[in-house]
């Protein structure tokens, strides 16, 4: 890991809620939502050739649960996923936001779980996937596509949700040499105590592995794919500020790094740009600052 950059780039008012961050592969854009407290979706997107843009509001969902994003090749839209505190789940998708479409996606049962969203697209078959704490302890994983209805399942029920410190998610998809086109669908679930977990599948069913164990506690975690090395990078923030990376393959192991610390964070999530070859981690802090942090 080098090279590791901080920037300020963006400031929004009120009380911050969440942050969710993706790249556009169709023209190399990075963006950020930022969500209030108030459930108003603000969005600021740069490129190399563009400046960070003002953040600009763009919806409303009053009683935010969650909030996740993510870039869909298959239509060349954005997709903003808002999960409420009444259990329901809403998409908002576009190419630019000018012109932004809302629909209801699926209700699940309503939780008290703040734990955060896990949300991301499958690039070869063009799935959306979506996994969310509900009642009783369950993450529910809600699937669909552009050409199929949203389908919602038990991906786990054996954590207790009230000791997860967040949850977030990733998908690589393998090519010859790699493999023979293999998918892999990883959930990452930080818990408060220091244990990262990864709910996994690809070849057959759901599988939970122990990936590693932090100093507690913990309190966020956001996670990416290197879709050109496979590396993934799990990023966990502690309750003193400091931001620690696990990465891994599937053939190999590397140490936990300390990327950086910095107070008062909100929330956290990541991305990777493949233009510039490059892991992001977006911060919001209780200033109401939105923070860039990004390394190669």
């Amino acid at each position: 890991m080098t090279d590791i950059q901080h920037h300020v780039i963006g400031q929004v008012s009120g009380r911050i809620y969440g942050v969710a961050g993706y790249y556009s592969e169709n023209d190399s854009t990075q963006h950020v939502v930022v969500a209030t407290n108030d459930g108003t979706l603000y969005e600021i997107h740069w490129n190399r050739n563009t400046a960070y843009t003002s953040p600009q509001a763009f919806a409303q969902y009053p009683g935010i649960a969650s909030l996740g994003g993510f870039f869909t090749p298959d239509d060349n839209r954005q997709h903003v996923i808002v999960a409420t505190e009444d259990g329901g789940l809403n998409e908002l998708y576009f190419t630019n936001l000018s012109q932004v479409n809302t629909r209801p996606l699926i209700q699940l049962p309503p939780s008290s779980f703040h734990i955060g969203m896990a949300s991301f697209c499958s690039s070869d078959d063009g799935m959306r996937h979506v996994t969310v704490g509900g009642a009783d302890n369950i993450l529910y994983e809600v699937v669909w596509s552009a050409q199929h209805a949203p389908t919602a399942r038990i991906l786990a029920d054996q954590f207790r949700l009230s000791d997860v410190a967040a949850i977030a998610g990733y998908c690589d998809f393998f090519e010859p040499p790699h493999a023979e086109n293999f998918r892999s669908v990883s959930v990452i679930i930080a818990m408060k105590g220091g244990d990262v977990f990864d709910v996994h599948y690809g070849f057959g069913g759901v599988g939970t592995n122990l990936l590693t164990t932090f100093s507690p506690p913990l309190v966020n975690v956001a996670a990416l794919v290197n879709t050109d090395t496979h590396v993934r990078h799990v990023i966990v923030l502690n309750a003193t500020g400091e931001l620690n990376i696990y990465s891994y393959t599937f053939w190999q192991i590397f140490p936990q790094i300390q990327l950086y610390t910095l107070r008062n964070v909100i929330d956290i999530a990541a991305y990777y740009s493949a233009y510039d070859r490059t892991n992001h981690v977006i911060l919001v802090t209780s200033d109401g600052n939105v923070h860039e942090i990004y390394y190669v």
